[in-house]
């Protein structure tokens, strides 16, 4: 398969089967990921593996205790959010990722664009090997209670957490945005 195709077949993957994610792949898969990377910096990102089931348990209690506690997450049934417990407390495995904050804006934002490169690299990586992932920088678990519960230190920033598992049905493609919709071409002048 080539990399183009590749990069359209990806899907986001929601439903993931109870087959383990072993921890030696994650490792692998990060390595590659890193070499596909020439931006990558060693210390400029970490990641946290939640793979066993009383790690995942703890990252949902986290995830989940301070979404309760929002004004919208208070409306939330109790039945719902057991709902969602047990839906991501099966996901087999998340990888919790942070990178470190830099001494001024460009090399913080150099340090986030490396591991938001790495997670894409990552999830492609995954993706050939059949495991499917869901990037997610939920707006209600980016609070400092979940940030304490993941072990984000004072110079890291959170990134994202890839939620990821073997899948038995990669979804439908959505419409893509055409290219040319995104696109303006620079002219020179001031308006």
């Amino acid at each position: 398969m080539s990399l183009a195709e590749l990069i359209r077949e990806r899907r986001s993957i929601r439903k993931c089967n109870s087959t383990p994610v072993e921890q030696e792949l994650v490792v692998e898969l990060l390595h590659k990921a890193t070499r596909l990377q020439p931006t990558v910096e060693a210390g400029s990102w970490r990641v946290v593996y939640a793979g066993t089931p009383e790690a995942r348990k703890r990252l949902v209690d986290c995830m989940l205790e301070q979404m309760s506690q929002s004004k919208l997450g208070k409306l939330i049934p109790g039945k719902l959010l057991d709902v969602f417990k047990k839906r991501f407390t099966d996901i087999p495995a998340h990888v919790i990722v942070m990178s470190t904050v830099g001494p001024d804006r460009l090399t913080n934002d150099r340090n986030y664009a490396a591991a938001c490169g790495l997670m894409q690299s990552f999830q492609l990586l995954g993706w050939e090997q059949g495991l499917g992932m869901l990037w997610d920088t939920e707006s209600m678990i980016q609070n400092e209670g979940f940030f304490k519960g993941i072990g984000l230190r004072e110079d890291e920033r959170f990134v994202g957490i890839l939620h990821m598992g073997y899948y038995d049905k990669a979804p439908r493609s959505r419409k893509r945005t055409p290219a040319e919709q995104k696109w303006t071409v620079f002219q020179g002048q001031t308006t």
